[in-house]
């Protein structure tokens, strides 16, 4: 496949300081804690269910989420001494810390109103009912239908709402999740069930796909607008929609795969490929365009980390 360059979206670090370093306490090859070392004192860095830890040779990739989203660090000991130094650091659209504005909305115009670059939800809940339902966008919560002429409908289950919604081809269930109780929801889930008598483009994968990785094998869902991340397993990462897509983790190497639904109305790989304008490498990443309106990129991927054999079309 061949490659054209165009900006690199990783910042190199020039201000880490050279006092400063890093540990990582690391299990049957998954991190379990790491610690902050600058002038010979060590401090415990925080990790929460959220965060995620890459090992490869010398170099580990940590993405964690903050109040500004999804950060990713590398960290690479160069000599083997078991010391780390942090040499990039970035945000889900590759800006660094500081490319923020003084009211906290990112320079690309990009909207600050994510969950870890999930898409934010708030439910009102009266006597266990769903009453209205809102999506955060550009800071403010803009009402959505309830109903939509009947073909949805919500129950709530303990911290969790649950969407139904009548497709052509049967239902879509959804889980929306307030994990820390602060009234804001994200979409953890998703299941396509066929009805027995489907109509339209039909999806041929019914199992639940997840929008928050574990450390096993996932199904995960690829949206635009979604933080799209595997966890530490063999991970299928389910397209349904067109739309820029990111992949943050993609590997081949681990048993990674793409898998197309029939939900997007492709009938193979050459059907799919029919699509595609442009294939290249920016130098970090790997880009595939559909037109302009559409492209799958695939964070820190060289082109001989993939190939066709790593894309299953349902058909």
């Amino acid at each position: 496949m061949n490659t054209n360059l165009i900006d690199s979206s990783q910042e190199v670090l020039s201000d880490d300081s050279s006092n400063k370093q890093y540990t990582f306490t690391i299990e049957n090859g998954v991190v379990k804690a790491y610690f902050e070392v600058e002038n010979g004192v060590s401090e415990q860095e925080s990790i929460d269910n959220r965060d995620t830890f890459v090992i490869n040779g010398n170099q580990i990739t940590h993405t964690k989420q903050t109040s500004n989203g999804l950060e990713t660090e590398v960290f690479v000991d160069s000599d083997g001494d078991g010391f780390y130094t942090r040499t990039s650091q970035s945000n889900q659209n590759g800006n660094d810390d500081d490319s923020n504005d003084d009211n906290g909305n990112d320079d690309n115009g990009n909207d600050d109103d994510s969950s870890g670059n999930h898409k934010v939800f708030k439910f009102e809940i009266n006597n266990g009912q769903v009453t209205a339902v809102f999506e955060l966008k550009n800071g403010v919560l803009e009402p959505k239908s309830l109903d939509d002429n009947g073909t949805k409908s919500y129950t709530v289950s303990g911290n969790d709402v649950i969407r139904t919604e009548i497709k052509p081809f049967g239902t879509e269930i959804t889980r929306y999740s307030d994990a820390d109780g602060d009234g804001l929801f994200v979409r953890v889930s998703e299941q396509w069930q066929v009805s027995t008598n489907p109509s339209g483009v039909v999806p041929r994968f019914t199992e639940t796909i997840t929008f928050t990785p574990t450390s096993n094998d996932d199904n995960i869902a690829v949206r635009g607008g979604e933080h799209c991340r595997g966890g530490q397993g063999a991970d299928d990462f389910i397209f349904r929609e067109a739309d820029h897509l990111r992949i943050e983790d993609f590997s081949s190497q681990t048993g990674d795969a793409l898998i197309f639904d029939t939900g997007l109305g492709l009938t193979s790989k050459e059907h799919l490929a029919s699509f595609i304008t442009d294939i290249h490498h920016d130098g970090q990443n790997f880009i595939v365009n559909f037109g302009s309106t559409v492209s799958i990129t695939l964070i820190g991927v060289q082109p001989d980390q993939i190939s066709w054999d790593d894309v299953s079309v349902l058909s």
